[in-house]
């Protein structure tokens, strides 16, 4: 008896504190194991943690608003900014086409408008057993039961490079961006000291491109008495070899219009004080140095590997098509962070992940949104099927742009109005005074609507007709025609084909 009675009582004491537990936790389940499913009550308290406020999660604050979304659910958000920059924007608030504030995105007054608790503050660590998200000035642990990552990239080679972080101007964050090339700009203006202002762009990608225009501009407008000398050190053989040799021949048009130089096979060996020294021993003198060598994954990213995410080789996020994390099912990603496997083309062969773009993130806004929701109901998910192709439109800073669609240089007044209206209408998604009264919301229906959702303007021009509008440059050009035109491109194969074979394209 004396050895039965400490056995009962263990029992006892087990069972009166199991059920305990199971009250009190009955309204806050915790899935410590969601890799494969949810519990069996689809309805529970569920907390939704979006980490980052990037294109995609911008679309996900903006559809789970306290209206539509289950009173069952709680969404949290945390970035480190309160506001943040759209990317495609701000080339054209370099170069003064617009203001800082006229490229930014509240995320403080999405996040209030759709009662979304939000964090500035910055994630450092996430416990995925535990599925808790360390915050860096807060220092206190946040519980999720699904988790979204949208948290970007940072620019490839900063730490690798010798003097990068002491003289160069890196892309990223686009807020210190922005701030050191107003200075830059500023001081230019009054500045005595030199007849000459030397640019060097380090990249020779789309984004480094459109810096070296809007860096020129910038700088001509703020004192056109001094010369401005632009040079991009591009590490390839000729600048963006993925496109079409119409389109490159009308690029390099537009740069050696605008004096702007062009030094191939380059790469960087060091950068120091006013000086660029290649590893082929050349050495290139500047006054103000960028640093545009594209996308490398966020720190956060190899913590995650650390803790037992599915990482790639070179850091990126792997998900599913579904944009879910192959090794753990309640985490999503998108956007630059993520690189999607298991991606199939019309023809059933495998695809590649899309490139580092911002209309994929954009693109993939609605289908993130879906299948969060459809994870928490127990529905069957949505596969994200990226395009193949996009228009690319590079802003010239001047009032013109150049864009490639379909192999075919686009260019001129036309082109930088349809860049501007794209831009401002994805932007009229999330600024606060377009937001629409809850009061007015589709309780039934999650938004995810598109920027150019609504633009079905269609074309009566024929494949003849079309050619000959797209091929002019002049300040007539109506872009709502053009970009009708461009549409119907994009859906019926045997226009686009005619046009394309018939075009014969130069910018003069």
């Amino acid at each position: 008896m004396q050895r039965g009675l400490p056995l009962f009582l263990f029992w006892k004491c087990w069972f009166t504190c199991s059920a305990f537990v199971l009250h009190k936790t009955s309204r806050h389940v915790v899935l410590r194991s969601t890799r494969d499913n949810f519990p069996a009550d689809c309805d529970a308290y569920k907390r939704i943690v979006l980490v980052g406020g990037g294109h995609a999660h911008l679309q996900v604050i903006k559809a789970f608003n306290e209206k539509v979304r289950h009173q069952d659910w709680q969404v949290t958000l945390i970035d480190k900014n309160e506001k943040v920059s759209y990317s495609g924007m701000v080339p054209g608030c370099i170069s003064g086409q617009y203001t800082k504030e006229e490229t930014q995105i509240s995320l403080s007054d999405l996040s209030s408008w759709a009662d979304i608790k939000f964090h500035v503050d910055q994630v450092i660590d996430i416990d995925l057993d535990r599925q808790k998200i360390l915050l860096e000035n807060k220092k206190e642990w946040i519980e999720y039961d699904v988790l979204s990552l949208d948290i970007g990239s940072t620019s490839r080679g900063l730490k690798d490079v010798k003097g990068v972080t002491d003289f160069a101007i890196p892309t990223r964050p686009i807020d210190v961006l922005v701030d050191k090339i107003d200075a830059a700009a500023n001081k230019l203006e009054t500045s005595l000291e030199t007849d000459c202002a030397e640019v060097c762009v380090i990249g020779g990608g789309i984004a480094g491109i459109e810096l070296a225009l809007a860096i020129r501009q910038r700088f001509k407008n703020a004192n056109p008495s001094k010369e401005i000398k632009v040079t991009i050190l591009d590490s390839r053989d000729e600048l963006l070899p993925q496109e079409s040799s119409a389109c490159r021949e009308a690029l390099k048009d537009i740069l050696s219009e605008r004096d702007i130089e062009i030094l191939h096979n380059t790469r960087v060996s060091c950068i120091e004080e006013h000086e660029i020294k290649l590893q082929d021993g050349r050495c290139i003198s500047y006054t103000h140095c960028i640093w545009a060598t594209g996308a490398e994954a966020h720190a956060l990213a190899y913590r995650l590997k650390s803790r037992g995410l599915s990482i790639s080789k070179d850091g990126w996020i792997i998900t599913g098509p579904t944009l879910q994390s192959v090794s753990h099912k309640n985490i999503f990603a998108a956007g630059d962070c993520a690189m999607i496997q298991g991606l199939i083309d019309s023809e059933g062969k495998s695809k590649a992940s899309p490139p580092k773009a911002g209309v994929y993130a954009v693109r993939a806004g609605p289908v993130l949104v879906k299948n969060i929701a459809c994870m928490l109901n127990y529905k069957n998910l949505t596969k994200y099927e990226p395009q193949d192709e996009f228009l690319r439109l590079i802003n010239c800073a001047d009032g013109k742009a150049l864009g490639f669609r379909f192999g075919l240089p686009l260019y001129g007044k036309w082109v930088y109005d349809l860049k501007d209206t794209i831009d401002q209408m994805f932007m009229n998604l999330f600024r606060k005074e377009h937001l629409p009264d809850l009061d007015s919301v589709d309780s039934s229906t999650l938004d995810t609507t598109q920027y150019d959702q609504y633009t079905t303007q269609s074309t009566k021009c024929t494949p003849d007709e079309a050619k000959q509008l797209l091929l002019r440059t002049d300040d007539e050009v109506d872009y709502q025609e053009a970009w009708a035109i461009l549409r119907q491109m994009m859906s019926d194969q045997e226009y686009r084909e005619e046009i394309i074979s018939e075009s014969k394209i130069t910018i003069t």
